[in-house]
């Protein structure tokens, strides 16, 4: 297996970093042949998506997701600091994000990760399928991990 940890540095709610092109020089790089690359991310209030980079593709989704579905202005349990568990709180420049939204439009989104197949050390991916990582709280470093297993 090779794996290698990236920082992707997001800089404001619904951020989308395009990950292709570092996921294909990790390929490369490390000479991956065949098999399944992985991309993974550690946080709960990011997505990993394949989809189209398309600009009115992704203000759709932002209206869908976070207008009709997790609006930042609706009420959430989350967001309730008297009663949510201490150990979840994170302060952000001295204050507790509310983010209750963000957790709930990623699970909406529906992946911290993808694993996509590597055929003759190419990644394969259709036409306008590019890996897309969402950023659904506010702008932070965010930590990406590729994993390769195969030949």
């Amino acid at each position: 297996m090779k794996t290698k940890k990236i920082t992707v540095k997001t800089v404001k709610f619904f951020d989308i970093i395009c990950l292709t092109d570092k996921v294909k020089t990790f390929l490369q790089e490390n000479n991956c042949q065949n098999g399944l690359i992985n991309i993974f991310t550690r946080h709960t209030t990011v997505a990993i998506r394949i989809n189209e980079k398309e600009d009115g593709f992704f203000k759709d989704l932002k209206r869908v997701v976070f207008n009709d579905i997790a609006n930042p202005e609706d009420d959430y349990h989350h967001n309730d600091l008297e009663t949510r568990d201490p150990a979840t709180l994170c302060p952000i420049n001295g204050e507790e994000c509310l983010n209750g939204h963000s957790h709930v439009g990623q699970m909406i989104m529906g992946a911290a990760s993808e694993t996509i197949p590597v055929l003759d050390g190419e990644i394969q991916l259709g036409r306008w399928q590019e890996i897309l990582l969402w950023e659904l709280d506010h702008g932070r470093d965010r930590e990406v991990i590729f994993s390769f297993v195969g030949e």
